[in-house]
């Protein structure tokens, strides 16, 4: 027996000394993937109820590398607690190298961020009918999404009128399929890709959450990288598309000041939501009753260690002045009963007409959309007149907005629902328009009307 124990030993000691490259796993591994199989088939059988609801994300990031704010603001609500999905939809048919290629270049990026989190594509569909693909089929059993995460589309009023279509339609998929619906707004938008020359120029290992300071991030390899353009051996440059149309040999360098301010612009991006928030607060504009995601999410965010210095606001809706003190003493209730912790509650009422610059404002706003008989997506002036009372509610809440809520580090807001066949797409893009223009990073939420 002493004899085969030490036969044994040796052959184990040569395996680790020779190393060979075989993929034999371990029983570890084997026996992780059986407990997932198991935890996820007996999660079937499981209710639903208050306790076990879980915010899981579907965030349309596109390629995850220009959107990363995006995705780390969807990885404040998920972090470590439940699901969350990038998906990149592709109206071009992707062939399966291709298909692998882009896989394997997001599971990475999200590995080196340390973010918790899957990555699917869906590809050879237009966006719209991609959109709802994905929302129907990414994930299984009780693991699927329940809240779509989109970026707000700053250009609404330069594309074309079928890429707007595509935008609104799929805010109304996601509310026909049942799940609640997020949009963010940041300053400066959510979309970087202008300001990465290719996202094969950039190391994900570069782009640590734990560095926070564009300054020093400019310091960093990734930025370098950014700034010289160098390309890694094994990136998809094709040197026939860099040679220029007039036949000369020569490529014009950059101004050096005006890359520097493009790296800076895109560190500030990929450090958005991933350092240490000054105190500050989160002021929740709790609006309409809508399960209750709107005040969730703030509080799910208030609860990481990063955003623990900022407390948060709420701003409830009374139907009038007359019952304004009994329907904050509801509200106080209700917010205890909850065990949300907040700081100050405001009731506000968004029945009085708005001033007449913020009217003007609008109106401007929406003068360069107003009724075109060549496109069949405008606002019309029968649709303004008729719809004029719910615009000046949006109006006037932009007035409270700026009056509270100015110098708030996030805004979260119980989003309005576009009613289909009666809000055209542009007019509902202008009261969002209105109510996120010049504020600080904000965040439209709508619930599925379910507790």
């Amino acid at each position: 027996t002493f004899c085969v124990l030490v036969i044994i030993f040796m052959l184990y000691l040569l395996v680790i000394y020779r190393k060979p490259n075989v993929n034999w796993g371990s029983s570890t591994q084997a026996a992780a993937y059986k407990s997932a199989l198991n935890a996820a088939i007996n999660l079937e059988q499981v209710g639903e109820h208050v306790k076990n609801y879980n915010p899981q994300l579907l965030v349309l990031t596109g390629k995850p590398l220009h959107r990363p704010s995006l995705l780390n603001f969807a990885n404040l609500i998920t972090k470590n607690h439940s699901l969350l999905i990038a998906g990149h939809v592709m109206e071009e048919k992707l062939t399966f190298k291709k298909r692998q290629e882009l896989m394997t270049e997001g599971k990475k990026l999200m590995n080196e961020l340390k973010l918790k989190s899957f990555y699917t594509i869906t590809d050879g569909l237009p966006i719209e009918d991609g959109v709802r693909t994905m929302m129907q089929s990414t994930g299984f059993g009780k693991l699927t999404p329940n809240i779509l995460m989109v970026g707000y589309k700053t250009t609404w009023r330069s594309c074309n009128s079928d890429e707007l279509k595509q935008y609104y339609n799929i805010l109304h998929t996601a509310f026909d399929n049942r799940l609640a619906l997020t949009i963010l707004r940041l300053p400066n938008g959510i979309d970087c890709s202008h300001l990465i020359p290719d996202s094969d120029t950039v190391d994900p290992q570069d782009l640590q959450p734990g560095v926070v300071s564009p300054a020093a991030f400019a310091n960093s390899p990734a930025a370098q990288r950014l700034q010289k353009g160098l390309m890694p051996v094994n990136s998809n440059l094709d040197l026939h598309g860099m040679v220029p149309s007039s036949g000369q040999n020569t490529v014009t360098a950059p101004n050096p000041e005006a890359r520097q301010k493009s790296t800076l612009a895109a560190t500030k991006e990929f450090c958005l939501f991933t350092g240490k928030q000054p105190a500050g607060y989160i002021d929740v504009w709790w609006l309409y009753d809508d399960g209750g995601l709107t005040i969730l999410l703030p509080y799910i965010i208030s609860t990481r260690s990063k955003w623990s210095d900022c407390q948060i606001r709420v701003f409830a809706l009374a139907t009038n002045r007359a019952s304004m003190e009994e329907e904050r003493n509801n509200m106080i209730t209700l917010l205890e009963k909850l065990r949300i912790n907040y700081v100050t509650l405001t009731m506000v009422t968004v029945k009085d007409k708005p001033q007449e610059a913020t009217i003007q404002m609008h109106r401007a706003l929406i003068d360069t959309v107003l009724e075109d008989q060549e496109t069949d997506t405008f606002v019309s002036e029968s649709e303004r007149i008729q719809l004029e009372e719910k615009t000046n509610r949006q109006l006037r809440l932009r007035e409270l907005l700026l009056q509270y809520s100015k110098n708030a580090s996030l805004i979260v807001l119980s989003m309005p629902i576009p009613r289909k066949g009666i809000v055209s797409a542009q007019l509902y893009m202008s009261w969002l328009e209105m109510l996120t223009k010049d504020m600080p990073p904000f965040l439209l939420v709508r619930g599925n009307q379910t507790s």
